[in-house]
């Protein structure tokens, strides 16, 4: 009974890892897309008012990647101390 919560903790930790990782790569995809925009609309000479909205979109998905990550680490955290809990847990001895 003692390993249920650790392991309910690992899994959910588990899949915060797997969900974030993939939503990370998600918007890591966006990035680049919307930075190729941005790096198209400089080198074209285009108006200040479109760098501007094509900046603020590469900003939002820069700031959507790291919170990403962070969720991606924070899940990570708490995989790897429900699994030091679940290895570090004392058996019981049955005499």
């Amino acid at each position: 009974m003692r390993f249920i919560p650790l392991a309910i903790v690992f899994l959910l930790g588990s899949v915060g890892v797997v969900a974030f990782g993939f939503y990370a790569l998600i918007d890591w995809v966006a990035l680049e897309q919307s930075y190729a925009n941005f790096a198209a609309l400089a080198g074209s000479g285009s108006s200040l008012n479109a760098l501007f909205a094509a900046e603020a979109q590469q900003n939002i998905h820069r700031l959507n990647l790291f919170a990403e990550g962070v969720w991606v680490l924070q899940s990570a955290t708490l995989a790897a101390i429900a699994l030091h809990g679940l290895c570090t847990v004392p058996r019981r001895r049955r005499n």
